[in-house]
């Protein structure tokens, strides 16, 4: 059985609510991999915890550097230069995705080794719960003090305009999925 990847953005009309649908499809995702590497952790793996698992790989695997490209080369530059707080905020955001990028590929030799060895690494557990943690405060952090900034900034005409870059990203036309 072959998993795709599901698109979280829903279209592409306008670039923020991408990022939002990304955001919450990034908070859901994340509690369900706590909950499963909590369950792999206490009670080993079966055929529908691997299930799971290899569906999150697939998702993550997709979706966490689609998301970082959307932020960094199609929003990012139309903020870039506003004022100085921005500016330290997307100077911060983006050692966010290096730090959580850092802690995916930590746990993808862990996911490999549950999925492809049925074993369970030590540390697997710990690994996925930093991997959530970062990414749930970085969102939080987006979401709290960065997009409601960005929001008031963009017009509707640039907004599109980052949506048509990040569907173009990914060999779509703007306003499909």
């Amino acid at each position: 059985m072959k998993i795709q990847f599901q698109e979280p953005a829903g279209d592409f009309t306008d670039g923020i609510e991408v990022i939002h649908r990304y955001h919450q499809s990034f908070f859901t995702r994340g509690a369900q991999l706590l909950a499963l590497a909590q369950a792999i952790d206490q009670a080993g793996l079966n055929e529908e915890r691997a299930l799971r698992l290899a569906e999150l790989y697939v998702f993550y695997r997709q979706a966490g550097p689609l998301h970082h490209l959307d932020e960094e080369r199609a929003l990012f530059p139309l903020v870039v230069g506003q004022d100085l707080l921005l500016d330290g905020m997307l100077e911060r955001l983006a050692l966010d995705h290096e730090e959580i990028e850092e802690a995916w590929r930590v746990l993808v030799i862990a996911v490999h080794e549950v999925l492809e060895r049925r074993q369970v690494p030590e540390k697997f557990l710990e690994q996925a719960a930093r991997f959530e943690r970062l990414q749930r405060e970085h969102l939080i952090r987006e979401n709290e003090d960065f997009l409601p900034r960005v929001e008031g900034l963009l017009a509707s005409s640039q907004r599109r305009r980052a949506a048509a870059a990040m569907a173009s990203m990914r060999g779509l036309k703007p306003g499909l999925t």
